[in-house]
């Protein structure tokens, strides 16, 4: 089943807004069976809407767009929609019902320009929104079938969940598609392209690609097959032929996030974690506390940039300063250790290098970061030399490596 995503909005051709409703729609398709071939990112005016949904719907089985709903004049997706099915708008009088039940349980008065949004394409069936006024619906156009939601995040995914899925697992031509993610970390881009080339060939079932964010690689495996359990298999196949050829590289597996492997697997040691951080600025901290639970694992954490924050907050010898400089591994063991004495936490973590573009010499080029983990049984320190390629990418490169790093203990660390 071919899908195609249209996300409608003049904001997010301003650069206003970013799209990042298209990438969570892709995902929740190929999941039933559709794959996305396209996406499309189109502003509200008519002429172009229009031409962007004939010709995604002459070419797709499905499409789904994000956006448009809204009251106000400037959303037209329901109105380009009629256009293309050859009609005019069409009341319905269930969703104006549903419009005015949700502005009573919130009692606000219903503006009269909400009634827009009780207006369907001809031939449309609503879908109920039941997270806000902005009812989506379904319409043929050409070969396709039409998904309308908001652009609304929060109401897109529920109303996604509730309708567009159930709806497209139920059509006899969904085509179950199942992926195996394998995340790499130490190789190029080009160095792992090599050495799996020949998984990566047009049109190999399973299809194999590599994606890169941040300096962490993903290897990303996708089967499609006449069920779920043909298609796992298939995936499965192929990861095992892939770890050997990935060897050391490989340290995580999966569609979960790492900061999130790394939580379950001290809470279920039930282990605390605590971080200093010098050249990632907390990043460490940030992003484990995205997830829920963190709180079981993290103690807390020092953003010690400062030499003199080092020695404060952390009991860092200024003579170790002094003799081997912020960006060494004594220093950053000696980070690792007040952190882990200061929050009484059994495992502490630290950081600290150059991420540029500055600041580097020729015995410590930008790039150049120290880290080290401390537990009962002592402190291990280490360096690794990041590619230059700006502080965002030393930074979030840094930050992977800390997960490798405690995603391998105790074993590896």
């Amino acid at each position: 089943m071919i899908a195609e995503v249209v996300a409608i909005g003049d904001e997010l051709l301003h650069g206003a807004l970013l799209d990042t409703n298209s990438k969570y729609v892709a995902g929740r398709l190929e999941q039933v069976g559709a794959v996305v071939h396209r996406f499309t990112v189109v502003g509200d005016e008519p002429g172009a809407l229009e031409a962007v949904l004939a010709e995604a719907c002459a070419r797709a089985d499905v499409v789904v767009t994000t956006g448009g709903l809204g009251p106000t004049l400037d959303d037209r997706t329901r109105d380009v929609a009629a256009q293309l099915c050859g009609g005019p708008l069409v009341f319905d009088e269930a969703s104006w019902n549903g419009i005015l039940e949700w502005f009573a349980r919130h009692l606000r008065k219903v503006p009269d320009s909400n009634r827009r949004q009780a207006m369907l394409p001809p031939g449309g069936a609503a879908l109920p929104n039941a997270v806000g006024t902005a009812p989506g619906f379904r319409v043929r156009i050409g070969r396709a079938e039409l998904f309308a939601v908001p652009g609304v995040p929060s109401e897109m995914r529920v109303m996604l969940q509730e309708h567009v899925l159930p709806a497209l697992a139920a059509r006899p031509d969904c085509t179950p598609t199942v992926q195996r993610w394998l995340r790499v970390l130490g190789p190029s881009e080009a160095a792992l392209g090599e050495r799996i080339e020949s998984f990566m060939v047009p049109g190999r079932d399973p299809a194999v690609g590599v994606t890169a964010s941040g300096g962490l690689l993903t290897v990303r495996i996708v089967a499609t097959a006449a069920d779920r359990a043909a298609a796992e298999a298939k995936c499965d196949a192929t990861a095992a032929e892939l770890r050997p050829l990935l060897g050391d590289w490989l340290f995580a597996e999966g569609e979960r996030e790492l900061p999130e492997l790394v939580c379950e697997r001290f809470a279920a040691a039930g282990r605390t974690l605590a971080f200093a951080e010098s050249c990632t600025g907390g990043l460490l901290a940030a992003r484990l506390t995205d997830v829920a639970g963190a709180s079981a694992v993290l103690r807390g954490g020092v953003v010690a940039y400062a030499n003199e924050a080092k020695q404060d907050l952390l009991g860092v010898d200024p003579a170790l300063l002094e003799r081997h400089g912020a960006v060494s591994e004594p220093v950053v063991a000696a980070m690792a250790e007040g952190a882990r004495r200061r929050f009484g936490a059994d495992v502490a973590v630290a950081t600290s290098g150059i991420a540029g573009p500055a600041g580097g010499t020729p015995d410590k080029p930008v790039g150049t970061v120290c880290f080290a983990v401390a537990d009962a049984a002592g402190t291990r320190a280490w360096t690794s030399r990041i590619a230059a390629l700006g502080r965002a990418f030393v930074r979030d490169r840094a930050v992977f490596e800390v997960w490798r790093a405690l995603l391998g203990w105790p074993d590896g660390v």
